[in-house]
């Protein structure tokens, strides 16, 4: 097994695994997430699978001074070297409050 640094100092792609995940990601208004999320996981050489949107609801508690969010779920066919670039990538979106991405 090549370790990754080395793959990526000799230029090499190597084959990993595609593993399923379901991310659900919570937003203030929920314009405009689909295609984000479809165009970072096509980026990330990935496969976007069934969305669910499951609508707005109430908090729990404020988030950034927002009560309600709009909750949407896909399930995702990601690369393993793609999930801590999906992770950074949903942190800096100032549109999504929180997001869980879960292995299935």
């Amino acid at each position: 097994m090549i370790p990754l640094r080395l793959a990526a100092m000799l230029g090499t792609r190597y084959n990993w695994a595609m593993n399923k995940y379901d991310l659900t990601v919570l937003t203030k208004d929920g314009t405009g997430v689909e295609e984000k999320i479809e165009k970072i996981v096509k980026a990330l050489e990935g496969k976007v699978g069934k969305m669910t949107e499951m609508g707005k609801k109430q908090l729990a508690y404020p988030i950034t001074k927002a009560r309600e969010a709009v909750f949407t779920s896909w399930v995702l066919e990601l690369p393993t070297e793609a999930v801590v670039q999906l992770e950074k990538k949903l942190i800096i979106d100032k549109n999504i409050l929180r997001h869980l991405l879960v292995r299935v």
